[in-house]
């Protein structure tokens, strides 16, 4: 299975004042850096999975807290998306896994070695927002051979060998950014 676990990172920030407005998420994809609102005036900020900033690791031993460079630079994509950030007080940051897949999206097939063992793996991150859809499609794969909506032939786990990954339409381009 084409899966590496992945370490990335996040960092807390207060929101200042001046920003108490922004109560939505934000994918920048310019700075490929993504806001999340958090309780108590916080936002949490990140980067894609696959930024310069993440690294496989060992999912037994990995570090549980935001190195101090990537708060600077993570610090600095929410300043450039949104300036009032330069006066935010940093409330640190942490570390965390996602079990990555070569194109980001999820291997959701069943096992053609163990019969009646069906794969929902690789969520690269997006598995509570996508859990919805798949808990239908997986159910449906399951019990009716297909699903109705929605094409999970396209997430099969051979797509890699077959050289057919999935390619996001809007993929983030921050990669360049600092």
């Amino acid at each position: 299975m084409p899966i590496t676990p992945t370490r990335v990172q996040m960092t807390h920030l207060r929101r200042p004042p001046a920003l108490e407005s922004l109560t939505m998420n934000v994918i920048d994809y310019t700075t490929g850096a993504y806001f999340r609102v958090d309780a108590g005036h916080g936002t949490l900020v990140g980067g894609e999975a696959y930024d310069d900033l993440s690294e496989a690791v060992n999912p037994n031993g990995y570090g549980l807290n935001a190195d101090h460079s990537t708060i600077e630079r993570y610090w600095r994509r929410a300043n450039l998306r949104f300036p009032d950030f330069a006066n935010a007080i940093s409330r640190g940051g942490y570390g965390a896994l996602y079990d990555m897949t070569p194109d980001g999206n999820p291997i959701l097939d069943r096992s053609a070695v163990v019969d009646g063992l069906y794969w929902a793996v690789g969520f690269s991150g997006h598995g509570f927002k996508l859990s919805p859809v798949v808990g239908r499609m997986v159910a449906e794969f399951v019990t009716q051979g297909d699903t109705i909506d929605h094409p999970i032939r396209e997430f099969r786990a051979s797509r890699y060998a077959e050289g057919r990954p999935l390619v996001a339409q809007h993929p983030y381009q921050g990669r360049r950014h600092q």
